[in-house]
């Protein structure tokens, strides 16, 4: 039996109550459970008991839109997102290791140009609703479907390698706000951080969201909102990130969550299973179409009104999916503190351990970087960052991370296969219309 290493780190960020509108963190699938505009929306001006809180009274600042909102009817926002990663070992191939998103090292990215069309539906009643999302900067990888913007084989059908073009969402969805079925293509239930700059608290991304599991589907989803505690969510897909691919098989996405309204404590277990590749790696493995399973439990802990704690942890495994044939399995942990400072400030730490068993995972990105796997054993990440809010519609992300890798491969990671280990600092700006 494979053995599973518990790691304890901790970590710093904001904490409240979900934003209703608009949802940047979109409440029909499970990224960041606190969304960027949650964290100064008008809901929390209501309900503090403490005198530990900030000055509610003075908390809340307007939002401005570039176009015109409304309750009702269709709605039209986004924003923009660039930013600086300086990497201490300057890499000749200027590639932060072994990285898909937030990748370029001592030079400027513009990652995300996001807008957003969507018309929500009612609170009650029967309705319909509908969202296309568009995407062009540097994360398009991140969103990228086979079968649209890729070939049914994976290969590139109009983007280029570093800027290009993607719809991470385009679904239209029946019922209400409580019960409803949306069809097409959405983001993943499966997983904590997200491809929406504005629903995360740092800048770089996490290994276990880079590598572990799905970004979006193509299929069919029902949301429900059963109570103010309970949601469950299922549908069936298209499996990972496809529209049409050449071996096309249904599988199925499941997520349900908890959340204790008296306290704000909350958990969720997300699974996706079903047909996949087997050999994204290029490590020449057979069968080619296997079975991989992939899921995530989340718990959050308020620990006063400023500070929660979060836990994730993660599993995916593919069956003859291993150099040898036998499962490949990859799991991990990954732990997050979020702190509000002030109105304006908010700080955080996320600590990560990725186990890639066999080597089969980490290392998936764009064709010249030379990090590629296989890299057999454990990768760590430690980032720590804060967050600056001057106005509702600018937020200023500088961060700090170290990452080091223990395991077998005798090439390393980082600073184009010389390193063990690397550090960084960073930092991006997200301008809101």
């Amino acid at each position: 039996m494979r053995s599973y290493v518990l790691f304890v780190a901790s970590c710093l960020v904001a904490t409240s109550a979900l934003a209703e509108e608009p949802s940047y963190s979109n409440p029909d699938v499970g990224a960041m459970p606190v969304s960027f505009d949650s964290y100064f929306h008008d809901s929390n001006c209501q309900g503090c008991t403490s005198n530990d809180c900030y000055e509610c009274n003075n908390a809340c600042r307007e939002r401005h839109y570039l176009f015109p909102q409304s309750d009702s009817g269709f709605n039209v926002y986004g924003w923009m997102d660039a930013g600086f990663i300086g990497n201490t070992s300057s890499p000749s191939s200027k590639f932060n290791g072994p990285y898909n998103s937030v990748d370029r090292s001592n030079e400027a990215m513009f990652n995300q140009l996001y807008i957003v069309g969507e018309k929500s539906l009612p609170k009650c009643g029967t309705g319909f609703g509908a969202r296309i999302d568009y995407l062009y900067g540097e994360d398009y990888l991140l969103a990228e479907s086979a079968g649209l913007e890729r070939d049914p084989d994976g290969a590139p059908r109009w983007n280029p390698e570093y800027y290009g073009s993607a719809f991470p969402q385009a679904f239209a969805s029946v019922g209400n706000q409580d019960l409803s079925l949306q069809v097409g293509h959405f983001y993943s239930v499966v997983g904590y951080e997200g491809v929406m700059s504005p629903g995360n608290f740092f800048y770089s991304k996490s290994y276990s969201y880079q590598f572990a599991g799905p970004f979006t589907h193509w299929g069919g989803q029902v949301n429900w909102n059963i109570d103010d505690a309970w949601t469950v969510q299922a549908g069936l897909t298209n499996g990972w990130d496809a529209l049409d691919r050449t071996s096309d098989s249904v599988g199925f996405v499941g997520k349900i969550k908890y959340t204790d309204v008296d306290s704000g404590f909350w958990t969720s277990f997300a699974i996706v299973t079903g047909k996949e590749f087997n050999n994204l790696a290029g490590l020449n493995i057979q069968p080619e179409f296997t079975n991989r399973t992939r899921y995530s439990w989340l718990v959050g802990v308020p620990i006063n009104c400023k500070t929660e704690y979060i836990f994730h942890h993660w599993l995916g495994v593919q069956e003859d999916g291993a150099p040898d044939g036998d499962r490949a399995d990859w799991y991990g942990i990954d732990q997050y503190l979020l702190y509000t400072i002030s109105q304006s400030w908010q700080a955080g730490l996320r600590f990560e351990w990725f186990r890639d068993e066999d080597g089969t995972r980490i290392g998936l990105n764009r064709p010249s970087n030379p990090n590629t796997a296989p890299f057999p054993g454990n990768v760590y990440s430690l980032s720590a960052g804060v967050n600056w809010k001057p106005t509702e519609n600018l937020v200023i992300r500088p961060e700090i991370r170290s990452d080091w890798y223990d395991g077998s491969s005798a090439r390393q990671p980082y600073d184009d296969g010389v390193d063990g280990d690397q550090l960084m600092l960073g930092v991006d700006a997200i301008l809101l219309f």
